[in-house]
């Protein structure tokens, strides 16, 4: 489902503006314990830092990544499963792993400490929220196609039952699993049916009252994998409820679950916007 990284194009002898910085610090387990690229900021002011996460394609996002470095931030595209030395799927991955990147990425020169941005994606975008549920330090999410819940893991072994998609001090988190009661009809039949027959008494909602964060969603109405329009309403509407206009929701007419990709686009209406909301503004 996700397009290749764009690639630098080398020009005659000129790099084109919008390549990956040759700064970048690729981390792997054995040396970092956590894998990812790091993508520190030109500036020498203090910035606040920006922890990036894909969803359900694994690996590095750097596709998510690269219009956040486009835009100056310091960055930490990070892996957490599905590359080097991780889970090979998206089972059961501790959230202690990302307490660590957390901490990796405040200790760079030029970040600050007592901020961190969270942009995620999907799957990325349900562990977001969930990570800003539990760190007050989280000042800032970004989440496109978010997930109101914690969800069951994703296998590529569709037969086979999964268990939740993470875990916390060794043990997995309250979630949703895959419970269709007719006809599924593409993943977003799956995720929708499954909400509606979950019997967990709400056990695997992500606590969003206990964000700190301002929080901005972005979802497409068309979104073919799960329902994050609608889950998108009910975070909003719970945060809100407790402290207004903490939760901004931008739903787009017409477009998919990660947005037709149009937020990527440079030249793009809302790339501006995508770039605005994490500055800010």
């Amino acid at each position: 489902m996700l397009k290749q990284m764009i690639k630098c194009t080398l020009v005659g002898s000129l790099l084109i503006s919008t390549c990956i910085n040759a700064a970048t610090s690729t981390l792997d387990i054995e040396k970092d314990g956590i894998v990812g690229k790091y993508f520190p900021s030109a500036s020498i002011e203090s910035r606040v830092g920006v922890l990036v996460l894909g969803g359900a394609e694994g690996g590095i996002p750097e596709q998510l990544a690269k219009p956040i470095v486009d835009a100056g931030f310091p960055t930490l595209a990070l892996a957490y499963f599905n590359a080097d030395g991780l889970p090979l799927e998206l089972e059961k991955i501790p959230l202690e792993y990302f307490v660590q990147a957390r901490s990796w990425l405040k200790n760079q020169s030029n970040i600050k400490s007592d901020e961190l941005i969270v942009v995620g994606w999907s799957k990325g975008a349900e562990l977001a929220l969930l990570l800003a549920s539990k760190d007050p330090q989280i000042s800032k999410v970004v989440a496109i196609a978010p997930s109101s819940v914690v969800w069951a893991g994703i296998l590529k072994d569709w037969t086979k039952v999964p268990a939740s998609s993470w875990t916390e001090h060794g043990q997995e988190l309250s979630h949703v699993p895959f419970k269709p009661s007719g006809a599924v009809n593409g993943l977003r039949d799956l995720y929708t049916q499954s909400l509606a027959n979950r019997v967990d008494g709400h056990k695997a909602d992500i606590a969003v009252n206990d964000i700190k964060a301002k929080v901005v969603l972005m979802t497409g109405e068309n979104d073919e994998v799960w329902p994050s329009p609608m889950m998108a309403e009910d975070i909003c509407e719970k945060m809100n409820a407790q402290r207004q206009n903490q939760c901004e929701h931008l739903d787009y007419k017409g477009l998919d679950h990660l947005l037709n990709y149009q937020f990527l686009d440079k030249d793009a209406t809302m790339n501006q916007t995508f770039i605005e909301k994490l500055q800010g503004s």
